[in-house]
């Protein structure tokens, strides 16, 4: 005996001088996939559910088409839903989605099935439809759906920092423009080059939109003057309004000036587009939410010509992922300047080389700054070395501490360059937290998209497993509260407000370290949510405070399994 486990042991030793030699020329051993299927298992003393009756079908199918894309909203009291059209399918946890990327005038055939909590399947729900454009007359419309997303000749993306991208939609959200910040709470916008001009009558500034989702806000401005970014407070005479989202699903509106609530917005479907429209006509401004007023002004702008921006944020400092279907104006006619890509601007600077660019025949600078202090405004900048006038975008707005005050210079002959060195002409401390140029050419430069990948992806996610330990009787203990030894129930919550969730294979349960179950959810297919009831016996178990851990695992090889822990205490 102990000359084999000599043996073996030189052996482990060789094999370890082999291994030892080849991380010279590899990278270190990766710890093996998640699994994407699980095996039902129950420790002594613990009773885990298992499948019952199917799930009914889903009732009441209602499908509208719009351009290349379908929405659909059903009835049923399901934790999930699998839609399918063509090839496609996706799991969605509320009764309505919306089906993006559709080729218009092509009849799509769906089915929709409810999902219970252990993957198994209903009957399917069938309906059918026809995806199509609006005949709406508009004197200005992007569907973005061309080759070019964002077409540079119609838009400009601002942003403070880079940390927010605006590109064609990557997946089945193609035919799209998609919006991805990471910017925290500050907007990031898309600025129309085609002036919103009001009409005789009654003039609207459409947006078509699946901003904003949970956790996020959307904001629509009208701004009488040269403004690339969306900043606060509202600046004089400009017209907001701001759709905020929170984590639930709950939207609430907000008109400024002036504006006055007039009906609950229902709570958003993840995902699904919403037509908002700012109305300004004679009698004040209104708000649209799909042809409903939900919100109202008696504010009359005096202006004509204003900047349209359409921006989003988040509202607790998440990323955030806005898919833009159409941006219209029904207004007086206009048409955007040519267009000449705008040249690098480098703030503070040391002066570098430059060329010049033909057929420039004017330009103006757009910059957002923030003053440290009360004082007379920045009324001076220098450009390329020449010192030129800067005055406010908007009359009449602030020059505060801590307010972004957007301001505009027009540019000399010596900065019609492919770069632009700037300095303001003062000894105070000011930040400059945006710039933009705008240039005049004989001819239009060609249109440019960011040929990358938006920068929040599509692809759906696992929900984070909530837990929580219930009394013998299934009833919700007091925060920190100890329980008496015995018989205690866990509850386990998987479920989210996402367009949709990546398919659950099941989830395993771990009880101070050690693995007590697992519970698989793969009936027919992948579950999307659901909830759980355990049944532990804690009698054999220590006084004092234990933890329990429950980790989810998908289908899906791409999507990272989810952790959710919860504490709990043991009574002497």
């Amino acid at each position: 005996m102990k000359r084999v486990a000599f043996a073996v042991a030189g052996l482990a030793l060789v094999i370890g001088v082999v291994l030892l030699r080849d991380t010279d020329n590899t990278s270190a051993p990766t710890a093996p996939p998640p699994p994407t299927k699980l095996k039902a298992f129950a420790a002594d003393q613990v009773l885990v559910p298992s499948p019952q009756g199917r799930p009914a079908k889903p009732g009441a199918v209602t499908a509208r088409p719009g351009n290349h894309r379908v929405q659909l909203t059903w009835t049923g009291e399901a934790p999930a839903y699998e839609v399918r059209w063509g090839e496609r399918t996706k799991l969605v946890t509320r009764p309505g989605t919306q089906l993006n990327g559709l080729r218009n005038e092509q009849e799509q055939q769906i089915e929709v099935r409810a999902v219970d909590s252990f993957g198994q399947y209903s009957e399917p729900a069938v309906t059918k439809a026809t995806p199509r454009a609006d005949n709406a007359p508009y004197s200005f419309v992007d569907r973005f759906d061309g080759n070019e997303v964002p077409d540079q000749r119609l838009w400009r993306f601002g942003k403070r920092t880079d940390c927010a991208r605006a590109t064609s939609g990557d997946g089945d959200d193609h035919d799209r423009l998609v919006i991805g910040t990471s910017c925290g709470t500050r907007a990031v916008s898309l600025r129309a080059r085609t002036p919103f001009v009001r009409g005789a009558d009654e003039s609207r500034f459409v947006v078509e939109a699946d901003a904003p989702g949970t956790g996020g806000k959307l904001l629509l401005d009208l701004v009488p003057g040269p403004v690339s970014v969306q900043g606060d407070p509202v600046l004089p005479t400009a017209v907001r309004a701001t759709i905020s989202t929170d984590a639930a699903g709950n939207s609430v509106a907000e008109l400024v000036p002036d504006g006055v609530v007039t009906r609950p917005i229902p709570a958003a479907v993840p995902g699904m587009t919403v037509r908002w429209e700012l109305v300004l006509g004679s009698g004040g401004i209104q708000l649209h939410r799909d042809g409903e007023v939900v919100a109202t002004s008696p504010f009359v702008p005096q202006w004509r010509e204003a900047t349209a921006l359409v921006g989003v944020a988040a509202l607790a400092g998440d990323r955030l992922r806005a898919g833009i279907d159409l941006i219209g104006f029904r207004a007086g006619a206009a048409e955007a300047p040519p267009n000449v890509p705008p040249p690098a601007v480098r703030v503070d600077a040391a002066p570098s080389a430059t060329t010049p660019l033909p057929n420039v025949t004017a330009g103006q600078l757009r910059l957002a700054l923030i003053p440290s202090r009360e004082g007379p405004p920045v009324d001076r900048v220098k450009v390329n070395g020449v010192e030129v006038p800067l005055r406010p975008a908007v009359e009449g707005q602030a020059w505060k501490p801590g307010a972004e005050y957007p301001a505009v210079a027009d540019l000399p002959a010596e900065a019609f360059t492919d770069s632009l060195d700037v300095q303001l002409a003062t000894a105070e401390r000011v930040q400059v937290t945006h710039t933009d140029v705008e240039l005049t050419s004989r001819t239009s430069g060609i249109s440019k998209s960011d040929p990358g990948t938006p920068l929040v992806d599509a692809r759906p996610s696992l929900a984070d497993p909530v837990a929580e330990v219930l009394d013998s009787g299934g009833q919700p203990v007091p925060n920190g509260a100890a329980l008496t030894r015995g018989r205690v129930v866990l509850e386990i919550r998987i479920s989210a407000l996402d367009a949709a969730v990546a398919g659950l294979a099941g989830f395993e349960v771990r009880l101070d370290g050690n693995h007590i179950a697992t519970v698989p959810t793969t009936a027919d297919g992948p579950a999307g949510a659901g909830r759980w009831r355990i049944s532990l016996n804690t009698g054999s178990m220590v006084e004092g405070p234990h933890a329990i851990e429950v980790r989810a695992f998908s289908t899906d090889p791409e999507a990272h399994p989810e952790t959710g822990y919860v504490p709990f205490l043991l009574k002497p």
